[in-house]
């Protein structure tokens, strides 16, 4: 099996991105001192100036892909916005290391701002504070940053899943066509019997499905499959998997369609069953969460994924790994639950006992007309809080 298939491209997608992401913050200063100078030039005649200050600018988004459109939209608003203090809350920043904490301390000096390195339990995240024009720069740089160490970390997975699926490391090609993207999403239609009736279920729990999209991942597939024949080896065959969801913020979408589930990529409000990762066995709890902790025009993310549950106990809140079978048992369990007699939460701690076959795209039942036309309104309130991600 031919697994080289789009490793190089979606490397190369996500360097291209991280250009687009340069372009972007230039263009911005260049207009931005463009602007100042206009208004400060003397030649120009006061009421000209006045009529210019109250004008608000304009930025037209335009794409093939709508939700793409929404977020880069909402991206935007957050970091124009931006007063004297700003969050990134992001859990790649746990793994910065010592060049990206040197930057930080560069960043400092030459940005004439303050940053803060907040650790808690399930979060991460940076306080950057500063006069506006600093904080701006700063915290473009800071995303950028963020960004290449999110694409660092892929490359390792991508690396580990290659060793997994049987495949000699030497074997990985160090490039592809550059021009070749692969995405592994296919978009599927909604008026299939088969998709028709997974859609009922969602709609059932006031999810409302716009788009649903079938995700192919050679690689992927190869390690889970692995995985998955050393479980059935040892359960003589019994069934070892479930068809569980998780929802995922949109700026990890492509990432675990590309290198699997991770916990980074969907923190649990409560992780009071272990530092694993959270399925859940109903739609009914995601729905609950979502209609708790996000606005109701916001675009949901959901993954429909066969998970490795195997041999599961109840979990607790310190597991960091799966607990002995019994005490003193060298095997151990294959994942934990909420309840053992009614599992409905499942949490596993290997990211190969995963693997996403479906992502489907919702919104809040009825609650907006997703027609694709957004209004981009300077009255509007947004959160002062980034999640981190690139414009895509």
């Amino acid at each position: 099996m031919d697994f080289s298939k789009g490793v190089g491209a979606a490397a190369y997608n996500e360097k291209s991105e991280q250009q687009l992401y340069k372009v972007f913050s230039t263009e911005m200063e260049k207009n931005k001192l463009k602007l100042q100078g206009l208004n400060n030039d003397p030649g120009v005649p006061q009421g000209t100036r006045e009529k210019r200050e109250n004008r608000f600018p304009v930025l037209n988004l335009v794409g093939s892909n709508q939700e793409k459109i929404d977020e880069a939209q909402a991206w935007i608003q957050r970091i124009l916005t931006l007063q004297d203090y700003h969050i990134i809350e992001d859990m790649h920043i746990l793994y910065l290391g010592k060049k990206e904490h040197g930057y930080l301390s560069e960043l400092q000096k030459t940005s004439r701002v303050s940053i803060s390195e907040i650790i808690s339990p399930g979060k991460a995240h940076l306080e950057i504070k500063g006069a506006q024009a600093d904080l701006f720069k700063a915290v473009m740089n800071i995303e950028l940053m963020l960004c290449e160490v999110q694409e660092e970390i892929a490359r390792k997975k991508e690396r580990i899943l290659w060793s997994l699926s049987g495949q000699q490391i030497d074997q990985q090609p160090e490039n592809q066509n550059p021009m070749k993207e692969n995405t592994f999403l296919k978009c599927l239609k909604l008026s299939t019997r088969e998709i028709q009736d997974q859609k009922k279920q969602f709609e059932d729990c006031g999810l409302w499905v716009i788009k649903v999209e079938k995700i192919d991942n050679a690689l992927l597939m190869a390690a889970f499959q692995r995985r998955k024949k050393m479980m059935e080896e040892r359960t003589h065959g019994k069934p070892v998997s479930h068809r569980l969801f998780q929802q995922v913020p949109h700026q990890f979408c492509k990432m675990v369609c590309r290198v699997g589930f991770h916990r980074m990529y969907s923190v649990p409000c409560d992780p009071k069953y272990g530092a694993g990762i959270y399925f859940t066995k109903n739609l009914k709890n995601i729905a609950h969460q979502i209609k708790k902790t996000s606005a109701t025009d916001k675009l949901i993310y959901v993954f429909e994924a066969e998970v490795l549950t195997g041999s599961f106990c109840k979990g607790h809140q310190l597991n960091i790994v799966p607990p002995p079978l019994h005490p003193g048992a060298v095997d151990c369990h294959d994942s934990v639950v909420d309840n053992v007699s009614s599992p409905e939460t499942f949490v596993i701690f290997s990211d190969t006992q995963a693997v996403p076959q479906y992502l489907w795209t919702c919104i809040q039942n009825h609650v907006q007309d997703y027609s694709g036309q957004m209004v981009l309104s300077p009255q509007q309130p947004w959160r002062k809080l980034s999640s981190g991600s690139s414009v895509d």
